[in-house]
């Protein structure tokens, strides 16, 4: 029998009824495929199934009673999609090397930036914690983006990517020239700024919303200030540092 493919279990089907021009109850569905959706662009797979059509029922013979006695036709089988079993938190997708998922978030990086037009070409270094994808273009301005929006944008769907695919715990960190070593001595100076402010007024400070890397080079940079204490407060991209006067016991 023919075999029918679709996004996933419910459109292969429909896709295989208006082939035959049958109905759902008129047919069998043997799944062959659940299909996958993937993530970020990668491992998507069509959902494919097989349709039968149901035999005829067999014809009353002369000789039976009345109607009510005839056979009925067997139940059709309610069409239950599997769960698939090779979602974002399985087991074979955590199991990628970091050679192989390296090489994808690459070809990731790459495809993102041609479609906005900023063509790149990245080149990566380790450490012990964090892993830098070094992006050269001759566009850094707009790769950076205002504040820096769009290459902390790319560097969070990075971070995603590498967090669904491998069970260590790395640091994923996208670099522009030296964008980030720039944004980290300006972010060192609003802290120390931030916390005179604080030791003058005695009231605390709050400072500009922050992604989550920025922030932990603040509460590092002041940590070794026994005159103020930091922490954060906000939601998402909302969320920001506070600098206050340490408490005293």
């Amino acid at each position: 029998m023919p075999t029918y493919e679709g996004s996933d279990i419910q459109a292969a089907v429909n896709e295989g009824l208006q082939a035959m021009h049958l109905t759902r109850e008129e047919v069998s569905v043997d799944v062959l495929e659940a299909g996958k959706k993937g993530f970020l662009g990668f491992g998507r797979r069509l959902a494919v199934v097989r349709l039968t059509p149901n035999e005829q029922p067999s014809q009353v013979k002369q000789s039976a009673p009345a109607p009510v006695q005839q056979s009925a036709p067997a139940p059709v089988q309610e069409l239950v999609e599997p769960t698939p079993t090779d979602n974002l938190t399985s087991t074979p997708q955590k199991r990628k090397s970091g050679v192989e998922t390296e090489a994808e978030l690459s070809a990731y990086l790459e495809a993102i930036t041609a479609q906005i037009g900023i063509p790149v070409s990245i080149h990566v270094t380790h450490d012990h914690r964090s892993t830098t994808y070094h992006l050269k273009t001759d566009k850094e301005g707009l790769l950076i983006g205002k504040h820096g929006k769009t290459i902390n944008a790319l560097q969070y769907l990075a971070q995603t990517y590498f967090d669904h695919h491998m069970k260590g715990k790395q640091t994923i960190i996208l670099e522009v020239g030296d964008y980030r070593q720039r944004r980290a001595a300006i972010v060192s100076h609003l802290a120390d700024k931030a916390a005179r402010e604080v030791v003058a007024t005695g009231k605390p400070v709050f400072l500009e919303p922050m992604p989550a890397f920025e922030r932990k080079i603040v509460h590092g940079h002041l940590a070794t200030n026994h005159h103020v204490q930091t922490h954060s407060e906000g939601q998402g991209d909302r969320r920001s540092i506070v600098v206050e006067l340490a408490r005293t016991f």
